[in-house]
């Protein structure tokens, strides 16, 4: 798994994310609804902060010292502020938020079962038409 899972998980988050928004929104109304497309905007953007931390980290981290300090000086104060004042306005359910800011973890989760369940990141065996012979994995 490499850092197109993560692509694969913010695609999914969003779609699904909107899906289930509108049948929230159906059924409990817009303020829920509004509440879990934020959260999952929130969360999503946490997680693209991590990975680019995650990149210049790993990537040469002598070179990037600098800008990762930036990074984390805007992400901490910026991001938590943002969630605070979410919580902290009572327009939006604090379960919706919580909800959506969880929504993407949830994905990143079953992704991964699922690949494991299907062993998409391990070795395969492949066996010879024919001769039942049995060779190394792709």
């Amino acid at each position: 798994m490499g850092f197109d899972f993560l692509d694969r998980v913010r695609k999914t988050s969003i779609a699904a994310g909107l899906v289930v928004s509108f049948v929230v929104w159906i059924y409990k109304g817009p303020w829920p609804a509004l509440a879990l497309i934020t959260g999952c905007a929130w969360s999503l953007v946490n997680l693209h902060v991590l990975r680019l931390l995650v990149l210049q980290v790993t990537n040469d981290p002598e070179k990037h010292k600098l800008r990762t300090a930036a990074v984390l000086a805007v992400k901490v104060p910026v991001l938590y502020a943002i969630g605070y004042v979410l919580l902290t306005t009572g327009r939006l359910p604090a379960v919706g938020l919580l909800a959506g800011f969880a929504w993407p973890l949830v994905v990143v989760v079953l992704k991964a079962a699922g690949r494991l369940l299907l062993g998409l990141d391990g070795k395969r065996e492949v066996r010879s038409p024919g001769s039942g012979e049995v060779r190394g994995g792709i």
